[in-house]
């Protein structure tokens, strides 16, 4: 049986992906070539060109994207995800299964295993950089769901028995690693600024990113003893700092407060001014996604924000907390959208909202958002709402999320300055109008709730810390960071309350935007009694209130939630893997 698994691996390594060219530079345009002799390929700049294009597919679609945030307390949908429910998680069985997978490297070092055949010095540069973004991108991933892992920068052949049954690398040294190959790509790629193109500018992103990452999961996961946390959050500062300063990138804005969040994500054209990477769609190439019918149809996962979500949003008037407002947990939902930070209504449908080219105003459709609370980020025109109909292009990296790595490195390592707030937090509150961050306020008297939700912040800057992670948590709503968030900071234990949605004093008609006519029921299951409404909403089973005939939408009331802090900010190893390799040992507290 040994022997079986050990040809089943050797097979796997050895097995050569599909490669992908193009026909011009434009992502769109790349397609799938033949299989080809690494002999025979990799000798001039269109080869090296054409192999390294294949690399943009592994960037993330728009719904995985999203997906990352269903996980988390932004989100409540017709599941509890395995993540929140600790004693039903398992170890998969199968080798290369639950992200333990390899494929995708063994193409990436195949190209560094073969590109010096190029006798075009500036072409080598040029592709290496960008391979060397890809191997790091992939690391990054793999490191963030593992922890230790066996890192490779060459193609394992059959007889490498060395490699095949190596043991994990330390967490330490593939970050290192990470950040030696974003280094060197920094230095190798140019600066031409292109969304759907590496250069220069996104691998400094993406050292921000990862810097940042790795820094604070350092600082906040004291129990592994890792050292290097605040060389990391230099790197990562200083990184985002170089693109703030040289890149000409800015945050997207034509003034209209009201829109322009929203447009950001939901125009079909990616907004290049702001956004440093992305993925690109097509109505004429049948480049297509289905992120409209995912978002908006009753058929799917029935996604819907998180009260505590929803109230994390400032008041725009003053910036301060709306759980500073007395009776904010108990207001309806007309009260509770008056005068929040704009982006809220960008994000949710609010009171007054209308879909982009169209005039009727929508109401929150309760049959698509288990908590009422429905996402209208990036959801586009009405004509692309059919299944696999969407083409609005995908932000993968934004300046925004540059200027938020920078604030929150520097207030780690107590440098940040209100002039380091003028040019970062300020810039992205200014897009919709809201009162900039004023760090002495925010130290003086720290957010009481926010304390509570994160009480491993600390020192001289804990307020300013609490009010960068609030930002964080609403500017980059929905586009995959909150999980790695939460980790990082070691905030796991927020996954385990049950999470709410809208207040309903009782059962019965309501009137959700105030203009005089009832536009929902509430009715016990059995018990529906005659009404004219648009929607009616059965609480019993699967929905329920908090307090039985008042109080919280809630789903899945009387499932069992539980984040172990000693196992589950690692996933496992699969059982076929360890089988299969005797010198791999399983993350903390999995059973083998």
């Amino acid at each position: 049986m040994k022997k079986l698994y050990v040809t089943i691996k050797i097979l796997g390594f050895l097995i050569v992906g599909s490669i992908v060219a193009s026909c011009n530079d434009s992502f769109m345009d790349r397609y799938p070539m033949a299989e080809v002799s690494p002999e025979n390929s990799f000798k001039t700049a269109r080869d090296l060109e054409l192999y390294t294009n294949g690399f943009y597919e592994n960037l993330p679609e728009i719904k995985s994207i999203i997906e990352k945030d269903l996980v988390t307390d932004n989100v409540l949908y017709t599941n509890i995800p395995v993540e929140q429910r600790s004693n039903d998680r398992v170890v998969p069985s199968d080798v290369g299964s639950g992200g333990w997978s390899w494929g995708t490297l063994r193409t990436i070092n195949l190209f560094f295993d073969h590109y010096k055949q190029c006798t075009d010095l500036v072409a080598r540069d040029k592709y290496e950089g960008i391979a060397r973004f890809f191997r790091a991108w992939f690391y990054f991933d793999k490191v963030k769901r593992f922890g230790d892992v066996p890192w490779y920068e060459t193609v394992i052949q059959t007889s490498d028995v060395d490699l095949l049954y190596k043991s994990r690398d330390s967490r330490e040294f593939v970050v290192d690693k990470i950040v030696a190959d974003l280094e060197l790509a920094i230095e190798k790629l140019d600066s031409k600024r292109a969304s759907d193109q590496i250069n220069c500018w996104t691998a400094l992103s993406l050292l921000s990113r990862v810097c940042l990452y790795e820094g604070t999961y350092r600082k906040y996961h004291t129990e592994l003893n890792l050292q290097g946390a605040d060389v990391l959050l230099e790197k990562a500062y200083k990184a985002a700092e170089r693109v703030m300063n040289e890149s000409g990138y800015k945050v997207y804005s034509t003034g209209n407060e009201d829109t322009d969040y929203r447009d950001l994500f939901a125009a079909n054209d990616l907004h290049e001014e702001e956004v440093i990477l992305g993925r690109r769609y097509s109505l004429i190439l049948n480049k297509m996604h289905n992120i409209n019918y995912y978002l908006t149809s009753r058929t799917q996962k029935d996604i819907g924000l998180t009260k505590e979500f929803v109230d994390s949003y400032l008041l725009q008037s003053n910036g301060k907390p709306f759980t500073s407002k007395t009776g904010y947990a108990t207001m309806n939902f007309y009260e509770e959208m008056q005068n929040r930070d704009k982006r809220l209504a960008q994000t949710i449908r609010s009171v007054g909202y209308r879909r982009i080219g169209g005039d009727a105003i929508l109401l929150p459709d309760f049959a698509a958002a288990i908590t009422g609370y429905q996402v209208s980020k990036f959801v586009s025109d009405v004509s692309q709402d059919g299944d696999g109909a969407s083409y609005q292009d995908i932000a993968i990296i934004r300046y925004a999320e540059v200027l938020l790595n920078y604030a929150e490195a520097k207030a780690e390592l107590g440098l940040l300055t209100q002039d380091d707030i003028d040019k970062s937090i300020k810039l992205i509150r200014n897009r919709v109008g809201m009162p900039n961050l004023n760090m002495s306020d925010a130290n003086q008297s720290p957010d009481v709730i926010m304390a509570a939700t994160y009480p491993n912040v600390t020192g001289a800057n804990k307020g300013v810390l609490l009010e960068i992670r609030r930002e964080r948590r609403i500017e980059l709503a929905l586009e995959g960071f909150r999980w790695d968030d939460l980790v990082r900071w070691k905030a796991g234990k927020l996954l385990e309350p049950h999470f709410t949605g809208m207040y309903f004093p009782s059962l019965g008609e309501f009137d959700l935007d105030n203009d005089g006519k009832k536009d929902l029921l509430l009715y016990e299951e059995g018990k529906e009694p005659q009404s004219s409404v648009s929607q009616k909403v059965k609480i019993g089973g699967v929905i329920q209130l908090t307090e039985g005939d008042k109080g919280y939408l809630i789903g899945f009331k009387d499932s069992k939630k539980k984040f172990d802090e000693e196992r589950d900010y690692l996933y496992p190893i699969p059982m076929g893997d360890l089988l299969l390799n005797e010198n791999l040992i399983q993350n903390p507290r999995w059973q083998k």
